[in-house]
């Protein structure tokens, strides 16, 4: 009798676990966010998922046709709910997809045709006619691609700013100014970078020729030459040796005007106070715990520190946030300091909170000073999405 008990609980187990297998939003709790009745978002995988019912006509043939046309007629349906699903994904904290397509037909006909391209992950026979089939597809790729390049390009002032008619409208276009303008700083910021790095290497090129030159007259009486061509050789010495003082007298100046703009920048208020940026190890990636803070996953997250926005900034490739995403999730933090995306270094840290909602991060002003030092360095691990969030 107690074997049988036993039996029959093991078998319950079973079923149950095989209802829980079956169920989309089962699977992993808070990693999945449904959304409506027929699909969900795995953002653990980065990817969408839904499911269509398809019934076949009453007018059939025989089984095989009635089969065929209720999967045929499945997919239709789960590919419609597929589209709902990628309408509800949080590109930001304050922003979902079909706020940003609601007046832009031609993104919604760019989505609709991919979506056609969707992977059939399952299909299974519910009923007599009735057909269930699931689809899935990645948020990075080509659909990243529409959701971050097309919805998210400069785009010109409309004409209510210059009317005054709609409060909104204005308040929108003096963001996107802002922004525009936040961009051109940031490129100056990068074209005095790179300056200095092209002063640097012409200074280290004059050094070498006065080097040279400090050394000429061994090179002209060692040579075996009429007194002619050394007289025209140490001509063209003497008319090199000007010219490249006067290069060095430029590049001093400009390396003082430089200092001074630089100096001028330092003085100026930009956010937190953090002193000289530390030197930093070579991290690897950067992992965020966010857990226990009610965060919840985003297509692009974003990290602040006392209001300033520290990812993702300028420096990024937008190239790899499209093909790989901005962010991995991890509901594990041992498995998201192990992965590939992390590094063999990261650099990991806790969130203090959410901001502006609760799908972007706050961080300390100690972990600020070390990610705007990172952001500073060429190729860094913010620029190639090498961010990792345990939720």
């Amino acid at each position: 009798m107690q074997t049988r008990l036993h039996v029959r609980h093991l078998l319950v187990l079973i079923a149950v676990s095989i209802l829980a297998l079956s169920l989309p939003c089962s699977a992993a709790g808070k990693s999945n966010e449904k959304i409506g009745d027929y699909g969900y978002i795995d953002w653990l995988n980065q990817t969408v998922y839904a499911k269509g019912l398809g019934v076949a006509p009453k007018n059939k043939r025989n089984s095989d046709q009635a089969e065929a046309l209720a999967y045929r007629a499945a997919v239709i349906v789960a590919q419609r709910n597929i589209l709902e699903v990628i309408k509800g994904v949080h590109i930001d904290s304050t922003t979902i997809v079909e706020n940003k397509i609601v007046t832009d037909e031609s993104v919604v006909s760019t989505i609709q045709g991919l979506v056609r391209f969707s992977n059939v992950d399952y299909s299974k026979k519910l009923a007599k006619d009735t057909v269930e089939v699931g689809v899935s597809m990645p948020l990075w790729g080509k659909l990243a691609d529409i959701l971050i390049t097309r919805l998210e390009e400069p785009r010109q002032p409309s004409k209510a700013t210059a009317t005054g008619a709609n409060l909104e409208n204005r308040l929108d276009d003096l963001e996107w100014r802002i922004r525009t303008l936040e961009k051109q700083i940031s490129g100056l910021k990068k074209i005095s970078a790179e300056k200095e790095r092209l002063l640097y290497l012409f200074q280290e090129l004059a050094k070498a020729w006065q080097t040279y030159a400090a050394d000429k007259p061994f090179f002209i009486n060692a040579a075996y030459a009429s007194e002619s061509e050394l007289s025209a050789l140490r001509n063209q010495m003497i008319d090199q040796e000007k010219r490249m003082a006067a290069i060095s007298a430029l590049l001093t100046d400009l390396t003082r005007r430089l200092n001074t703009l630089e100096a001028h920048q330092e003085m100026s208020p930009r956010g937190p106070a953090t002193g000289k940026p530390p030197e930093t190890p070579p991290y690897t990636g950067l992992v965020i715990d966010a857990r226990q803070i009610g965060f919840k996953p985003c297509l692009k997250p974003k990290i602040f520190c006392q209001g300033e926005q520290v990812y993702p900034g300028e420096y990024l490739d937008l190239q790899k946030a499209i093909t790989g995403g901005y962010v991995r999730y991890y509901n594990s933090k041992a498995q998201a300091q192990q992965s590939q995306r992390a590094g063999s270094l990261p650099y990991v840290i806790s969130a203090k909170g959410t901001f502006e909602g609760d799908r972007s991060l706050l961080v300390e002003p100690q972990s600020y000073t070390i990610l705007k030092a990172i952001a500073e360095i060429p190729d860094n691990i913010l620029a190639d999405c090498r961010v990792v969030i345990v939720f």
